[in-house]
């Protein structure tokens, strides 16, 4: 019998999809292989750690810029029919909608009817429109998709909204290998130079991190801990982007203490940040689903996040690991960050039960687990 070939296309290799790819390849009964537009883009400073790659990849060649300043990226690759003819694929899964080659790949599905199953993180929550020019074209590639993905609850009501058939969504959730995030950030937590580098915090040390974007509500935050002006509160911001000067200012010119911008980390210099922190703040005011969510509930943090990320309905459970905001709201934030330091004590006696909790039920197994049966239902 033939065995089943999967091709998977992506815009990149990030870091955080190695150990998912990773694991589909060492589980799945089909032949499976990514192809990805590029190797990285402009607004990621990752590092794409090839020496961890077990699957079958490739990356085609093509323009890359963006567009919309630095949050829309734009692949024009050459190659890929090629490399579809090469590879014949049963089965292709794309990442989204929004390059040329996605509409290739269903284009070949069609052609030599091959199946075509759509891997979707957009929400209602997180896209501008859902009509116009743009909505119908969104809609044609739903709907002419045989099977979906969905990582998170949002995510399939949204490919409901846009007209795809509820029974053919296969619900898993978006991660990371929560498992390491889990295993470094306790290690580090229990190393006598962390807890003497974290005695010189304030009581609460709330952390960010990601970009410095307008979109990622930093200010908002920032505003929030002004209003508090209280001195046993602390931020560490870890990340980087061209918002980062004027946050320093804004810090300056309110007189803001205890605000630490610790810069760009690679990914394995981040559990240090989750083992040094109490709380992980996500204020995004866009956010398709937030991943860092997902590192921070796996290290035992308590997540303060907002309530237009994906993450937030599928991730927290409100007043036992986390707690949701409206991000436009400031006053009501620098409410909930006090009532948070007023129950630390509380939140750092789940830390052991958040992480643990966290790996059993938003690990990588759950989110292959979809991958397998979307794949497996087309017999």
């Amino acid at each position: 019998m033939k065995e089943t070939k999967v091709l998977f296309i992506t815009n990149i290799i990030s870091p955080y999809r190695i150990p998912l790819w990773n694991y589909l390849h060492q589980v799945a009964d089909f032949d499976f292989k990514v192809v990805a537009l590029a190797e990285k883009e402009a607004n990621r400073e990752w590092r794409v750690a090839k020496e961890q790659i077990k699957f079958d990849y490739q990356i085609l060649p093509g323009f890359h810029r963006f567009i919309r300043s630095r949050e829309l990226p734009l692949h024009l690759n050459r190659g890929l029919w090629r490399a579809l003819r090469q590879y014949k694929p049963d089965i292709i899964i794309t990442s989204g909608y929004d390059a040329p080659a996605y509409w290739q790949a269903l284009l070949y599905c069609k052609f030599f009817k091959k199946n075509y199953i759509l891997w979707n993180g957009t929400t209602l929550l997180s896209v501008g429109t859902t009509g116009g020019l743009v909505g119908r074209m969104k809609r044609v590639i739903i709907k002419g998709a045989d099977r979906y993905i969905a990582y998170g609850t949002k995510a399939a009501e949204y490919l409901v909204h846009m007209g795809a058939p509820e029974g053919h969504i296969y619900v898993g959730v978006n991660t990371v290998d929560m498992d390491w995030f889990r295993e470094q950030t306790k290690k580090l937590a229990q190393s006598k130079i962390l807890q003497e580098e974290r005695a010189a915090y304030p009581k609460l040390l709330l952390l960010y991190v990601g970009q410095l974007v307008k979109r990622k509500g930093l200010f908002q935050v920032l505003k929030a801990l002004g209003e508090l002006n209280d001195p046993e509160i602390g931020l560490l911001i870890v990340g980087s982007g061209p918002q980062e000067k004027e946050l320093r200012c804004f810090c300056q010119e309110q007189e803001l203490k205890n605000v630490y911008f610790e810069g760009f980390h690679q990914q394995d210099g981040l559990p240090k940040y989750y083992a040094l922190s109490d709380v992980l703040l996500m204020p995004s005011f866009e956010e398709v689903w937030g991943l860092v969510v997902n590192e921070a509930l796996a290290g035992g943090l308590y997540v303060l996040c907002s309530d237009r990320a994906g993450a937030a309905y599928d991730l927290i459970e409100e007043g036992w690991n986390g707690a949701l905001f409206d991000p436009h709201n400031v006053g009501k934030l620098a409410l909930l960050i006090r009532e948070t330091k007023e129950q630390l004590g509380k939140i750092r006696a789940r830390r052991e039960a958040i992480s643990e909790h966290a790996c059993r039920e938003f690990g990588i197994e759950r989110s292959a687990k979809v991958f397998l049966e979307a794949v497996g239902s087309f017999g």
